[in-house]
């Protein structure tokens, strides 16, 4: 699923219109943005739990040229940890 076909869903399942669903998803994206961007994590109980995790820069090797060494610089990257509900709800099950 693709997000035109999530909001064609959401639209469908709520009966409102196809752009106030597309809206909705993209203003949701973007609060979560802004959440993470602010250092806050973001809890979407059964769901699941987004946040950032900071990397320090580190000294790697060159894949080019192994001898040679570069700094990576440090950055942030973002995470998403899958709560219980959530895994519990795509667990596979065995066929019988």
């Amino acid at each position: 699923m693709n997000k035109l076909q999530l909001t064609e869903q959401l639209a469908a399942k709520l009966s409102i219109t196809h752009s106030e669903a597309e809206r909705f998803v993209n203003t949701l994206i973007q609060m979560i943005y802004e959440q993470l961007r602010g250092g806050d994590k973001v809890n979407i109980s059964g769901f699941g739990q987004f946040s950032v995790s900071h990397r320090a820069s580190r000294i790697g090797v060159n894949p080019r040229n192994p001898s040679q060494k570069i700094t990576i610089p440090e950055l942030n990257t973002p995470k998403f940890k899958a709560g219980e509900a959530f895994k519990e709800a795509v667990k596979l099950r065995p066929q019988a």
